[in-house]
C-alpha cells in the first residue's frame, strides 16, 4: 500500500501549487503581457478567424503533449506492472534455493558460508534498486553470491541446488531487465516543454481581454487557468513518478522490503540455530550417568531390531537383557 504522506507531498502538494499560482497570477500575466509585448488588437487580429495562428498553436501543441503523455504513461505502467511480477517469482525462486539449501547442506561444513552468501545476496542484490541493473549485471563472478552457493553445493556431481540456483539467476535476470529504464530522461523534459508552451497560451488569449474587461471575466479565466494548472502539474507528476525506479510514490521499494523481511528474518533464525548446535550445552553433549549410556545403547539396539531381520534367539537374549536393566 502507498503511504498517503509520500503521495501528498510528492502528487497533491505541487498541482495543488500549482493551481493556486495559475489562479493567483493569470491577471498578472495577461496584464504584463498586453503592456511589454503585445497590445489587445494584436493578440484580437492573430485569434481572429482570418488567422487563426494562436489557436491552431494551442491544438498542435495539446495534440503533442497528449500523444506523448499518452505513450509515456502506457509504456511506464506496463514497466511497473512487469517488475512486481518479476519481484514476486524472484523471491519464490529464493525462498526454494533457502529451504532446499537446509535439506541438502544441513550438517555439512560449507551450510554457514552458504548461509552468508545467501545474506549477502539479499543485501547486495536483490534490495539495491538504487543501483543500475546494468552494474549489477556486470558484476564479476568471483562478486556473485550466486556463484559461491552453486561453488559450495555443486562441486563435482550438480545437486538439486543448481537447477534452483539457475532458475533463480534467470529470475533475477528477468527483474533486472523490467528495472532498466527504458522511457529516456529527454522525454520527460520534453513533456515539461511542451506543457509549459501549452499553459503559456491560455495568458497570451487572455491579454486580448486586458483592456476594458471587468475583473469578473479575468476571476473565471484565472479559477479555470488554475484547474489546468493543477491538472497538468498532476498528470507530469504521476509520469515522472512511474518513471523513477525507487525513492518514488509508485515505486516497487516498500513491497519489495516487505516480501524480503520473511525471507531475511528466516535466514537470520537458521544461522542463529546452526551456531547452537555447532556449541551444544556441556550437559546435553553426553550421558551423565551409567544408566543413561545403558538406556542409550538398548534404544539404538532396539532400533535395530526394528529395521533389521534378527534370529529369533538373539531377539530373546535381547529382551532378557533389557529386561535386567
Amino acid at each position: 500500500m502507498i503511504p498517503l504522506r509520500r503521495i501528498f507531498a510528492l502528487l497533491v502538494l505541487p498541482a495543488a501549487l500549482a493551481a493556486f499560482v495559475g489562479v493567483e497570477y493569470y491577471d498578472n500575466l495577461s496584464a504584463f503581457i498586453n503592456a511589454n509585448w503585445l497590445d489587445a488588437n494584436s493578440i484580437k487580429f492573430l485569434s481572429s478567424d482570418e488567422i487563426q495562428f494562436i489557436p491552431s498553436f494551442l491544438t498542435v501543441i495539446s495534440l503533442l503533449f497528449s500523444i506523448l503523455a499518452g505513450n509515456a504513461f502506457t509504456v511506464l505502467y506496463a514497466q511497473q506492472e512487469t517488475m512486481y511480477f518479476a519481484l514476486y517469482a524472484e523471491v519464490s525462486e529464493a525462498k526454494s534455493l533457502l529451504e532446499q539449501m537446509a535439506l541438502v547442506c544441513a550438517g555439512r561444513p560449507f551450510y554457514k558460508d552458504a548461509l552468508r552468501a545467501m545474506k549477502v545476496y539479499i543485501k547486495s542484490d536483490l534490495r539495491r534498486l538504487d543501483v543500475p541493473p546494468a552494474d549489477l549485471v556486470a558484476r564479476s563472478p568471483s562478486q556473485d553470491p550466486l556463484e559461491s552457493i552453486m561453488y559450495l553445493t555443486s562441486v563435482g556431481v550438480p545437486s538439486v541446488v543448481y537447477e534452483t540456483v539457475r532458475d533463480l539467476r534467470q529470475a533475477r535476470g528477468y527483474r533486472l531487465g523490467a528495472m532498466q529504464r527504458k522511457f529516456p530522461s529527454l522525454g520527460i523534459a520534453l513533456l515539461y516543454v511542451l506543457a509549459i508552451l501549452e499553459l503559456a497560451a491560455f495568458p497570451l488569449l487572455g491579454a486580448g481581454t486586458a483592456v476594458g474587461a471587468p475583473q469578473s471575466i479575468f476571476n473565471v479565466q484565472g479559477a479555470l487557468f488554475g484547474g489546468l494548472c493543477g491538472a497538468t502539474t498532476l498528470v507530469l507528476r504521476i509520469i515522472q513518478e512511474l518513471w523513477r525506479t525507487s525513492g518514488g510514490a509508485f515505486n516497487v521499494d516498500d513491497v519489495l522490503q516487505t516480501m524480503v523481511r520473511g525471507l531475511a528474518d528466516e535466514l537470520d533464525g537458521r544461522a542463529e540455530r546452526l551456531s547452537e548446535d555447532a556449541f551444544p550445552a556441556p550437559d546435553a553433549a553426553r550421558p551423565t550417568s551409567r544408566c543413561a549410556a545403558s538406556a542409550s545403547a538398548m534404544t539404538q539396539a532396539q532400533l535395530i531390531l526394528a529395521v533389521l531381520p534378527v534370529p529369533s534367539g538373539a531377539a530373546s537374549a535381547l529382551s532378557d537383557a533389557q529386561t535386567r536393566v
